[in-house]
């Protein structure tokens, strides 16, 4: 089989913010400068905070292919860059993450297989506080199960994939949920794609972005609905039964943020609810301090009560 074509679409998601415009333009210059093959980078600037300078640059380059969204949401971005590719080959970046020169070369070379795989997913390094490391460095475990592999070691970064444009369709990015978009887009591929793994490093994942989403509340109160989704897929019974065990901790950890803004109803629904999971009963102490807050509460109404009747 012949070398595949050498242009791969990148589709490079951001919110265009000023503390991130650095990182951005690093992104961007990685996916430009690569080596043995030609990247096109698909930026598009998810939702309306971009910072107007950022906007303006973006804009005039000539050099990227540019959308602007009104919507502040990745499933959108991912769904609009994927309905902009119009190369036999796409992947995905992160706007604080990096290509490394020769990496799309390496990617295209790993589709001249049989049978050609739909999906390619290389090696890369994570980068925290300026130090990198080999995230992983044997794929056998995971080229053996990659379905059950994915809950052991999450292989999907945003940055690892390169997906054959005539394969992954627009619609494989229809029904993604808000927060755990590749946790969804990794089960979808191991359910219904063929994968070929390359230890090879070929990015940087930076884990200690500043602003980073999946370090907020949005993101802990997100997970039950995302898990909700995943378990709507059909899924074999042990791989269903490792994710309502999952479901139960983001079932907590929503808990957990509800009842540290006030909202003890709520804090209470998902606390009952992560105790019907697959072990579930191991938050069961964590009902003290639903009850401490409620007893607390109490008493702040009945000293205003009183105070109100002096």
């Amino acid at each position: 089989m012949s070398r595949p074509t050498a242009d791969v679409s990148v589709i490079v998601p951001t919110r265009a913010c000023r503390d991130r415009a650095s990182s951005l333009m690093r992104a961007i210059d990685s996916v430009i400068h690569q080596t043995g093959a030609r990247g096109v980078p698909i930026v598009v600037v998810n939702g309306p905070l971009g910072a107007p300078e950022v906007l303006t640059h973006l804009r005039r380059r000539t050099d990227i292919r540019l959308a602007v969204l009104e919507e502040a949401s990745l499933p959108v971005a991912l769904r609009t860059g994927r309905a902009m590719v119009d190369t036999p080959f796409f992947s995905v970046l992160d706007d604080d993450d990096e290509l490394l020169p020769g990496a799309l070369r390496t990617r295209l070379d790993a589709f001249v297989t049989e049978p050609v795989p739909d999906v390619v997913v290389t090696g890369g390094y994570l980068e925290s506080a300026g130090r990198r490391r080999v995230e992983i460095e044997d794929f056998r475990r995971v080229e053996a199960d990659p379905l059950r592999a994915l809950f052991v070691q999450h292989w999907l970064r945003p940055c690892a994939g390169c997906f054959r444009t005539a394969a992954v369709p627009a619609a494989f990015f229809e029904s993604i949920p808000p927060y755990r978009e590749w946790t969804w887009l990794a089960l979808r591929c191991a359910l219904e794609l063929r994968i070929r793994f390359v230890a090879e490093p070929t990015f940087v994942y930076r884990t200690d972005t500043p602003g980073s989403l999946s370090k907020t509340s949005a993101y802990a109160l997100a997970g039950p609905a995302a898990l909700a989704r995943m378990l709507a897929l059909d899924l074999p019974a042990d791989v269903r039964t490792i994710l309502r065990t999952r479901l139960a901790g983001d079932l907590h950890s929503a808990s957990v943020c509800e009842l540290a803004a006030g909202h003890h109803a709520a804090a209470w629904r998902l606390h009952l609810r992560s105790l019907v999971q697959p072990s579930g009963w191991r938050y069961l102490p964590y009902a003290r301090h639903l009850v401490a807050a409620a007893l607390s509460g109490a008493r702040a109404t009945g000293r205003t009560a009183a105070s109100d009747g002096a």
